[in-house]
């Protein structure tokens, strides 16, 4: 582990902006109701916890509550996330483009793994990933909220840039 501190800061509060569709039952009726998201309803945003260029669209769930949650990520090609964890269990799922995954504390390319599309991650709570986009990619995040993301080195975290 660095010596460095770890710096956490809450995506909820990044992503609040953003539309949420919960998956929890109606208020009123205490139904569960089914999520239906068709591509073109994709809503991308920025993200200050992610580097300059990568898009989020939150699918379902509220990032700032104790629930299941699913969002996708664009990255453009040569995109970078830089080593970080989070505080739930995480399925990265690769929905178009050329994704690569690796685990540890530093950036190493030779660690990598490609994933094409189709193919699935799961990394537990506080694992250290990186990944890499080849070419422009969209991947599908799902978890359990609240969400935060805590960059292992915090020189890499872009809301400190």
């Amino acid at each position: 582990m660095t010596a460095a501190p770890l710096f956490t800061f809450t995506f909820a509060v990044l992503l609040a902006a953003l539309p949420a569709t919960s998956i929890a039952a109606d208020p009123e009726t205490k139904e569960h109701k089914p999520v239906i998201v068709q591509p073109s309803e994709l809503q991308w945003s920025d993200s200050l916890a992610l580097p300059a260029g990568v898009k989020v669209s939150i699918l379902y769930g509220d990032i700032k509550k104790a629930e299941p949650i699913g969002f996708r990520v664009k990255l453009p090609a040569g995109g970078t996330i830089a080593p970080h964890t989070h505080p739930a269990d995480e399925r990265v799922t690769v929905i178009s483009g050329a994704f690569a995954m690796g685990e540890g504390e530093k950036f190493d390319k030779a660690a990598l793994k490609d994933m094409p599309v189709g193919s699935v991650a799961i990394f537990p709570r506080g694992c250290r990933m990186f990944g890499f986009a080849r070419e422009e990619t969209i991947i599908q995040v799902n978890t359990e909220g609240p969400w935060t993301i805590t960059y292992i080195n915090p020189a890499d975290d872009p809301r400190k840039k």
